[in-house]
């Protein structure tokens, strides 16, 4: 298992590099040193890929958020299944 600090620093990694991906991909569509097609190409496709890279970040955040245990939608899903389930089997005799 990982600790904290490690997935910390593998999220701050992952920031970095999603930043300089995007302020490449900025100063790319910017700069008037490329030919025009190309400039813009490779300007979005570095945008993209780093807007893809920071995607299953925010995505986490926001499950995390939602499926907190304090959350309604967790105290929901537990409810539920303390309703469904008794904690016996079928085959056990209940009296």
């Amino acid at each position: 298992m990982s600790s904290p600090r490690q997935k910390h620093v593998e999220v701050t990694s992952l920031v970095a590099v999603t930043q300089a991906a995007v302020g490449c991909g900025i100063g790319l569509l910017l700069a008037n040193r490329l030919q025009t097609t190309s400039r813009k190409v490779t300007g979005w496709v570095m945008v993209s890929l780093g807007l893809a890279s920071v995607t299953p970040l925010v995505v986490g955040y926001f499950a995390r958020t939602a499926n907190h245990p304090g959350s309604a939608r967790a105290m929901r899903r537990r409810l539920d299944s303390i309703r469904q389930d008794s904690g016996f089997s079928e085959s056990a005799d209940v009296f």
